[in-house]
């Protein structure tokens, strides 16, 4: 090769190496840019992204410890598991039981203790029974069904397990009617004393043995028996004594109420190793009591109110445990409802129990204990899931309770010439409230829809409730 063409073959390669050189540099240059720009993208979507992740993070913990009870369009409607009670009102046939079965079926599947109280007495496919028995054989959640429709297939029941002597005694005061106080004071001396005579002698408490010492005879005996023992002074027996002479006849005239039901097929459901409420709480197991006022239209509602008490008691020994959440669900409520289910309901939110309470219509609850128990429930409670009511009276009584809007409303004036009607132009306008839903839309209401109000989250909605099964 000759220096002239060595010389052309040095330069091509010199621009070669040069504009590589040159590419590199561009290139990286432009990466670097690139890359500026890639990283400043990341660190300004950085905090977005991670609120976006904590946002959805919150959004599924809220769902998460809420019950699914319908959809808005698409939109899931949910109640909080720490809401202020939950109140469900709908006539035969539109939904009532469904929407109670949310709460059971998250209850459950959540293993949070459950009461569950059916007033009702279904037993059959569909029923509060077969419903809640489906969902903790999924679960596998442990049941106790104290069953008033089927008692030889019942789980044993035991009230005065864990109960003070004041809780016992009202439970067996309110299984009879009193037809004077006189009667009724007496009776409820004699018995509170009893069942202390009855602890004191360290004889375990139940349906049988309060009411197999309950003459003067057994009581006098008791009390004779721990004076000898020195369990108690002389001066405690002589006012046992007392207590015997002028209350235990008129106590006695109840045993025969007691013992009518300890000795029906009824009575088999009570024993001494029976579950009680306080017990099936800490087991977080699931106790459901089946009435059936159909049956035993007397006893059903006497019972509900016995159970209502003996959850009285368990929520009282709930308040210094370490309960993170448990749900009371009570079914066709005005058949055994009793002032002690306002105080129950009062005292269970302070224990972290949240109550759901249903019925068929508001006017069931006026003839359940007085006229201001009603408006004690709805006092009581902050959500409430209103189905298809019958009744236009019982319509406009919740169209009131979901509440009403501001609005305008709008008049013309017309006049009439001829066929033609033309407007003059003239008119008035007025603020006004409407119903947020109008009597007639709760009286037409399809099976499975209804309308919520939340007053905790300030909310309400058209739902289509929800089937968890």
């Amino acid at each position: 090769m000759s220096g002239h063409g060595a010389e052309q073959h040095g330069n091509a390669i010199l621009l070669a190496v040069i504009f590589i050189a040159l590419v590199v540099v561009l290139w990286e240059s432009r990466r670097s840019y690139l890359l500026r720009k890639i990283f400043n993208f990341w660190r300004e979507m950085k905090p977005i992204i991670r609120a976006t992740r904590q946002k959805k993070k919150q959004v599924n913990s809220q769902q998460e410890n809420a019950t699914l009870i319908g959809l808005n369009g698409r939109k899931n409607v949910y109640v909080p598991d720490n809401a202020k009670h939950i109140f469900i009102a709908g006539t035969t046939g539109s939904g009532k039981t469904v929407a109670l079965s949310n709460f059971i079926q998250h209850g459950i599947e959540k293993s949070f203790p459950l009461l569950v109280i059916d007033g009702k007495g279904d037993i059959g496919a569909g029923s509060i029974l077969e419903i809640t028995k489906q969902f903790c054989r999924e679960y596998k959640k442990k049941l106790y069904i104290v069953n008033l429709s089927e008692p030889e297939q019942s789980s044993k029941y035991n009230p005065f397990a864990n109960a003070s002597p004041t809780a016992c005694k009202d439970m067996l005061i309110n299984l009879t009617d009193w037809s004077e106080q006189h009667y009724k004071s007496n009776s409820e001396r004699f018995l509170q004393r009893l069942i202390i005579l009855l602890q004191q002698s360290n004889i375990p408490l139940s349906f049988q043995t309060i009411i197999s010492h309950m003459s003067t005879d057994s009581f006098n005996a008791l009390s004779a028996n721990l004076l000898k023992q020195e369990e108690i002074s002389k001066q405690e027996h002589l006012l046992n004594l007392e207590i015997s002479k002028t209350c235990g006849k008129i106590a006695e005239s109840a045993t025969a109420r007691f013992s009518t039901i300890a000795e029906s097929e009824v009575g088999q459901i009570f024993d001494t190793d029976g579950i009680d409420i306080y017990t099936a709480i800490q087991e977080r197991a699931v106790i459901l009591f089946v009435l059936n006022p159909l049956l035993y239209p007397e006893l059903s509602p006497l019972m509900g109110r016995m159970v209502l008490i003996d959850a009285k008691q368990a929520v009282s020994k709930c308040f210094n445990t370490n309960l993170e959440r448990g749900f009371f669900i009570f079914d066709e409520v005005s058949s055994y409802a009793s002032p002690s289910l306002i105080d129950l309901v009062n005292k269970s939110r302070s224990a972290n129990i949240t109550c759901v309470l249903a019925t068929q219509s508001l006017s069931d609850l006026d003839y359940s204990v007085d006229t201001s128990f009603r408006e004690q429930v709805i006092e009581n409670c902050n959500n409430y899931i209103v189905l298809r009511q019958n009744s236009a009276t019982n319509a406009e009584t919740w169209a009131n309770i979901l509440g009403t809007r501001e609005s305008v409303e709008v008049t013309y004036q017309v006049e009439q010439q001829s066929r033609i009607t033309n407007a003059t132009g003239l008119g008035s306008a007025k603020r006004v409230r409407e119903f947020l839903y109008h009597p007639d839309e709760i009286k037409t209401l399809t099976t499975g829809n209804a309308f919520f109000l939340s007053k905790d989250n300030n909310f309400h909605c058209k739902l289509k409730v929800n089937k968890p099964f």
